[in-house]
């Protein structure tokens, strides 16, 4: 159960963006060693600079993004512990349980959405 349960918030959360910036970084290895033969050739390299600069940048966005996630990733895990540490692994409310993880409930005359402390919603 507990195991299931942890599949889950990851799968829900998502990777992180390690694997991105990986194809970034060899992607930009490429593209610079490619700038340097034409330097040498003497031929027109601007564009593959833009180019370049364009990944840079997507590189930095990326990195900013995983030390965001790296936080929730934290709590996630602070969670995980806390459940697998649950003495009382019962289906019974749980208040506690309850109010570490869930931020609020929002009722609609058709469905509710609940809301989590990790930013996750999911409409029932």
């Amino acid at each position: 159960m507990i195991r299931i349960l942890e599949e889950n918030i990851h799968a829900i959360i998502g990777d992180t963006t390690e694997y991105k910036i990986s194809e970034i970084n060899t992607l930009l290895e490429e593209k610079q060693k490619e700038l340097i033969s034409l330097a040498n050739k003497g031929k027109d390299f601007e564009s593959l600079a833009d180019e370049i600069e364009e990944l840079r940048e997507k590189r930095q966005t990326l990195l900013v993004e995983d030390a965001s996630l790296s936080g929730e990733n934290e709590r996630i895990n602070e969670l995980i512990e806390f459940i697998r540490t649950n003495k009382y692994r019962t289906l019974l409310y749980d208040d506690t349980l309850v109010r570490k993880i869930i931020q609020n409930v929002t009722v609609y005359e058709d469905h509710f959405v609940i809301s989590f402390k990790s930013g996750i919603e999911i409409e029932i």
